[in-house]
């Protein structure tokens, strides 16, 4: 018996990185999950792997730049797991990219405001009256340590910090009906970081940190995120938390 068994959760950007690491570690706790993401294949691999650790997983291919799917994301998950516990915005296409405000293109912009802050709250919506409905629920929003440090990355920090102030918004609003929101700050090995950093750029980051580390997606984030959507963390909402390995406290 996980701390999550009988509970079911949706987790967007589930098919690689945090929001993957998110969906392994909730299920490893008992949590029903709906994998969302834009590539079928990838939620159908991370699908095996939490079988295989004997939870259940529906793979979901949707866009979260289209309303209509957000909506369908939701039916979804009541659809298959006929309720919903726990929300993860993990999602944001595109991912974390260096741009100055001055060079960043319109699209990208448009992308990054669409993917991020209106997503978030449309899914935050459309899940409130199944969260409220079961007695209450947990939401994870996904923010970013550029909050920190925006210079070259303004508009993506932008984005996280509109996440963030709605989720604020969201813990105050909502915390009547018993749904708390919080919002995390990952320092995460990903995809992206990968494609933006060599590995011997990554060794220097990591031997700076306090931790000398970066974050492992299940391990460091996932575990966490788990414990924000689980009862040990019944009266914590509204909060800021970051998982960076000790970066945030040397800005």
């Amino acid at each position: 018996m996980g701390r999550l068994t009988g509970k079911a959760a949706i987790v967007t950007g589930a098919g690689q990185g945090a929001g993957a690491g998110c969906a392994l570690a909730m299920a490893s706790e008992g949590a029903s999950i709906l994998l969302v993401g834009r590539t079928l294949s990838k939620l159908e691999s991370v699908a095996k792997e939490i079988e295989a650790r004997g939870a259940k997983a529906v793979p979901f291919s949707a866009d979260i730049t289209d309303r209509a799917a957000l909506r369908a994301i939701v039916d979804k998950a009541v659809e298959a797991f006929g309720r919903i516990d726990a929300l993860v915005n993990a999602a944001q296409a595109p991912e974390m990219r260096s741009a100055r405000l001055l060079d960043i293109d319109d699209d990208v912009v448009q992308e990054l405001w669409t993917s991020g802050p209106v997503a978030t709250l449309a899914l935050m919506r459309f899940c409130h009256p199944h969260m409220k409905a079961a007695g209450g629920g947990s939401i994870i929003n996904f923010a970013s340590g550029a909050l920190r440090v925006p210079a070259d990355y303004g508009v993506y920090a932008g984005c996280k910090a509109a996440i963030e102030t709605i989720g604020r918004a969201a813990s105050v609003e909502w915390g009547p009906d018993n749904i708390r929101v919080n919002t995390v700050v990952p320092f995460v090995l990903s995809p992206a970081m990968d494609l933006d950093m060599p590995a011997d750029v990554q060794e220097r980051v990591a031997a700076k940190l306090p931790l000398r580390r970066l974050g492992r997606p299940e391990e460091d984030i996932g575990r966490t995120v788990a414990f924000l959507a689980s009862e040990d963390s019944a009266y914590m909402t509204g909060n800021l938390v970051t998982l960076d390995g000790g970066s945030w406290s040397q800005k």
